[in-house]
């Protein structure tokens, strides 16, 4: 049997304040696992971050609550390395398990990785030791079942000051092991996904590792499922809140998701603008989203006119030609102030509808609204 480990190393007092405070917090989550995960990463997070504020100014945390419906781990960025703090309540340290996401998915992989115990019961925070993502890919094992790795604590190094003294005298150390990169997840296939993991126990099983990676490797699609999950009829209000540069545009710069018409629908690309296209188009996008479970497409085409003002196109239709629109939906140009300018709504049986062609200035900002019942989606642009 695997020896314990003596908590010997950082402890850490538990405010009942803050105790208090990330438990009220949990309570919003659905399931008592994410309850958990959120109580014990905020703690960890929030103790250490503040411990070590006086040695490292420089220390940041990865805002990502969200994650925590999903895997245990929260990270405190330092010198350009990711510190993984692997919090849990169990008294047995034995044996650490590391969620397989932190160290296969090249956005998330960690550099060290920190074995945090955390007793409600004495208000006390330990920090048992720590490894690197190398030590730990070569020493850990893999359990293909639940996705994690699994490393018997003698590996780990239990001397935690240790790391705090690399981070002052050899930030730069070599941590990670090659990472294989994952395929993206189009559009499309990312709303299917999300519509599908909405509701399932364990959505990080449900699907193979590489998609479930690429999915939530992506902070737009990763809040979503997280909303999603929590219950909330409209997945998203603005799918970009940064507005798209449509200058940009003219240079072949797009936003993440915007995917060019004949790409995206190959042969159907001149039947997708049939409605709208009244002249030679100089660039159009399309990008995909899932409203009232339905996969619709946003279209946007621009073109320079002589005044060196664009001329505009936006047009919304499914993504084959036979399907149709869900009755009694609105799609809307808006000021930046949210005044509705012009809109337009489906009948039944529409396959597509549209916005009267418009003109915008240089600098000019506006937004493009699609309604449905309660649940409301937003695009914002600067021309």
């Amino acid at each position: 049997m695997n020896q314990l480990i003596p908590i010997t190393q950082l402890a850490l007092p538990i405010p009942a304040p803050i105790s208090d405070a990330a438990w009220q917090r949990s309570q919003v989550y659905s399931t008592s696992d994410a309850r958990w995960n959120f109580y014990l990463n905020q703690l960890a997070t929030e103790l250490l971050a503040e411990y070590l504020q006086a040695d490292f100014p420089q220390i940041q945390i990865w805002q990502e609550t969200n994650i925590w419906q999903f895997v245990s781990g929260s990270v405190l960025q330092l010198n350009h390395k990711r510190i993984v703090l692997l919090p849990s309540r169990a008294i047995d340290n034995s044996e650490l398990v590391i969620a397989q996401e932190w160290l296969d998915l090249p956005a998330w992989a960690g550099d060290y990785f920190i074995a945090v115990q955390i007793d409600p019961d004495t208000e006390t925070l330990h920090c048992w030791g720590y490894l690197t993502h190398q030590m730990m890919k070569s020493k850990a094992r893999y359990d293909p079942l639940d996705r994690t790795y699994q490393l018997d604590a003698h590996h780990l190094i239990a001397d935690v000051s240790g790391l705090w003294a690399i981070q002052s005298l050899n930030p730069t150390e070599v941590t990670q092991t090659a990472i294989a990169p994952l395929a993206s997840v189009n559009p499309v296939q990312a709303a299917n996904l999300l519509h599908r993991l909405a509701t399932v126990p364990n959505p990080r099983l449900e699907i193979p590792f590489a998609l479930w990676g690429a999915l939530v490797s992506d902070r737009q699609w990763r809040q979503q499922l997280a909303r999603l999950r929590q219950g909330e009829t409209a997945p998203v209000t603005d799918l970009n809140p940064v507005a798209n540069q449509l200058g940009g545009w003219l240079q072949n710069v797009f936003a993440p998701g915007w995917q060019a018409v004949e790409d995206f629908l190959g042969t159907d690309a001149e039947f997708a603008l049939r409605q709208t296209a009244t002249a030679p188009l100089l660039v159009r996008r399309v990008k995909a989203f899932e409203l009232d479970n339905k996969v619709l497409l946003l279209l946007i085409s621009i073109e320079t006119e002589a005044d060196n003002r664009l001329a505009i196109q936006v047009q919304l239709r499914p993504t084959d030609r036979v399907s149709t629109l869900p009755p009694e939906l609105t799609l809307s140009l808006l000021s930046l102030d949210d005044e509705v300018v012009r809109s337009v709504v489906t009948r039944d049986r529409d396959n597509a509808i549209g916005l009267p062609r418009f003109r915008s200035n240089s600098g000019t900002g506006f937004k493009i609204q699609v309604r449905s019942g309660n649940t409301t989606i937003c695009e914002s642009f600067l021309v």
